[in-house]
């Protein structure tokens, strides 16, 4: 049995401790925070606490999960691994790609795991954009848009702290670069252009737009904003024969055609009349258009945990491995400096 620890009982810490009772093979046994009434709320679990840190990480642990403000990350993970605890941490593994350096050359000097919770990797909308892609049912991608509206527009709680590492480009961000690195994984990025703003929440980012071009042409962009009143589609994507559009995280609703065998949408109208605003962008004709069925995806919320209890027993590699958050993180820093001088940022990532 993995007995493992938490740092930090939030909401994310709660979030754990139920996905991880559903997983054999694994128990949490203890946690660590630095307010009481987390504390009082892990006893009421029937759980172990802990004051100090020092406390906590010589209990008889084989896993730590890190689940607190982002600047904390980088201290606990590299104070756990050095105790010789296998450690995951809540996205994003660090506020800096110096910080991550610094947490993977400890995880491999002490031999553990450092893995870090990109579980939308397996959202439903997620699958069904990499059925798209991967079995080029819509032809080359040549632009794929992603996008994440709120209404609030506010970021809640410690997310508003530029301290604590705050706004959506490291909330949702980290997420949404993860999906398009994975979904693109043989190609380098090799420009980034990012504008992030502080729209309704003072000190951080509660708005940004990242364009990612990668190496064969494809053209990557991202759009997060917390005030959104009228919605886009989660998802846009540009093929050379098709069109998909998933309006949500559901994977259901929206809609995929495709031009059938090499008909030219501009040939198929010479020569008609009443074709709307021009020939250009006129309608295609029904009988040159076919639409698809969406992949029919699963839901695999245990996805994550399963292989992490396989990856500590030596059973099977981690899904998500450092070198993929290094790069994720290095997307991140060359969006803030892209916003920071208002310019395309040239890199090999």
């Amino acid at each position: 049995m993995i007995k493992a620890g938490i740092i930090g009982f939030g909401y994310m810490g709660h979030f754990h401790l139920e996905r991880i009772k559903k997983i054999e093979g694994i128990q949490v046994a203890a946690v660590f925070d630095i307010e009481e009434s987390k504390l009082i709320e892990a006893e009421g679990e029937g759980l172990m606490v802990h004051h100090t840190l020092e406390r906590f990480l010589d209990d008889d642990l084989t896993l730590v999960i890190i689940c607190t403000p982002n600047n904390w990350h980088a201290p606990y993970a590299i104070a756990a691994l050095n105790k010789g605890k296998h450690v995951m941490c809540e996205k994003p593994a660090t506020m800096s790609v110096k910080e991550l350096d610094e947490v993977i050359v400890c995880a491999k000097l002490k031999e553990r795991i450092f893995t870090v919770h990109q579980n939308r990797r397996w959202d439903v909308d997620y699958q069904v954009v990499c059925d798209a892609v991967n079995s080029g049912s819509i032809g080359e991608v040549t632009t794929i848009e992603s996008r994440v509206f709120g209404e609030r527009g506010v970021c809640f709680g410690w997310r508003a702290d530029p301290v604590a590492g705050g706004g959506m480009l490291y909330d949702w961000g980290v997420h949404l670069i993860d999906q398009m690195l994975q979904l693109f994984k043989g190609q380098k990025v090799v420009s980034v252009y990012a504008r992030v703003k502080s729209i309704l929440t003072p000190l951080v980012d509660d708005y940004f737009e990242l364009e990612m071009k990668f190496s064969e042409g494809v053209c990557a962009r991202i759009i997060v904003g917390t005030f959104a009143l009228q919605k886009l589609p989660r998802w846009f994507i540009f093929g050379d024969r098709g069109t998909l559009r998933l309006d949500d995280f559901s994977g259901k609703r929206g809609g995929v055609a495709r031009i059938k065998g090499e008909v030219k949408g501009f040939e198929s109208v010479v020569g008609k009349k009443g074709l709307g605003p021009s020939r250009t962008m006129a309608p295609l004709e029904p009988q040159n258009i076919e639409t698809l069925e969406f992949f029919c995806a699963e839901e695999q919320p245990m996805e994550f945990w399963r292989n992490l209890v396989g990856a500590i027993n030596g059973l099977e590699s981690p899904h998500i491995q450092p070198c993929e958050v290094l790069r994720q993180m290095r997307v991140v820093e060359a969006a803030f400096e892209s916003s920071d001088k208002n310019e395309v940022i040239k890199i090999v990532i």
